[in-house]
Parts: structure tokens; C-alpha cells; sequence
């Protein structure tokens, strides 16, 4: 029994002072400091043109892991909060405005007067989907440095 309260002990002080990794961006300007923790869903472009999107996992001090894809730190040149929900919203709004857009065509081909209207509501559809692309800023090197930290 002592030894089954000491192994309990043993691991939950193991989780207790364990360290979590995070990525710190500090603005260059003004100093602001933003911290974004391990497997929070990004956005990162890096340096090559490159996008990858998803859960990140860092692995060592100068890599992240997203979907079996190693970045490196120093190849990073926007990083952004892309949550799920988010990209699930912008996608619909954005079909939907398409689909609007498409149907006044339609509907102008054959001479209807509300195609004037349907145009204007599905332009105003497909623009809201760019709007809610850039509610979550995105962080460049230009402006921020990022770096790998240990959390406690």
C-alpha cells in the first residue's frame, strides 16, 4: 500500500512541476508580449511561401511540428490563431455569398429585376468572409520575434 501512495505521489508531483512549451512573440515596437501554447491551432506561413495550418507540437528549441512537418523558428514569417469554428464560418459564409452571386447571374440572364439586389447581397456575402478571415491578426517578422519558452 506505501509503495502504491508514493508512486501516486511520485506522478502526480511529475505533472505538477512539469514545463510546458509555447511560443512567445514580442512586438518589436512597443514590446507587447503574446503567447501561444502548445497545440493551439495556427496559421503559419513561412519564409518559403508555404502554408501550414493546424495543432502545433513543438519538438525541440528550434522546431514546430505541424502535421508531420518540421518548421523551424527562424523560417516563420506570419504566425496567426486560426481557430475551428472560425474557418468553419468563413467557409459557409463564403459558398453562400458564391452561390448568391451565381444565381443573380442567373436570374439576370433571364431578365429578372431582382438580380440587381441578389448581386448586392451576395457581394456583401463573399466580402463578410474576408472580414472574418482577419478577425484574428496575423503576427509577421516584420513586426514580432518569435522564440520557443518553457511554460511553467
Amino acid at each position: 500500500m506505501k509503495i502504491i501512495v508514493l508512486l501516486l505521489i511520485l506522478f502526480i508531483s511529475i505533472t505538477v512541476f512539469s514545463q510546458q512549451k509555447a511560443i512567445e512573440i514580442t512586438n518589436i515596437n512597443s514590446g507587447k508580449i503574446t503567447v501561444f501554447d502548445e497545440n493551439t491551432r495556427v496559421k503559419i506561413r513561412t519564409l518559403d511561401t508555404k502554408k501550414h495550418v493546424g495543432h502545433f507540437i513543438i519538438s525541440d528549441n528550434e522546431t514546430l511540428i505541424i502535421d508531420n512537418e518540421s518548421i523551424k523558428i527562424d523560417s516563420i514569417l506570419s504566425i496567426k490563431k486560426q481557430p475551428k469554428i472560425t474557418g468553419t464560418i468563413k467557409t459557409i459564409v463564403l459558398i453562400t455569398g458564391l452561390a448568391v452571386l451565381g444565381s443573380s447571374i442567373i436570374v439576370a440572364s433571364s431578365g429578372g429585376e431582382a438580380a440587381f439586389l441578389l448581386f448586392t447581397i451576395g457581394t456583401g456575402a463573399t466580402i463578410s468572409s474576408g472580414i472574418i478571415e482577419s478577425l484574428n491578426s496575423s503576427n509577421s517578422n516584420r513586426k514580432w520575434t518569435f522564440q520557443i519558452i518553457e511554460k511553467q
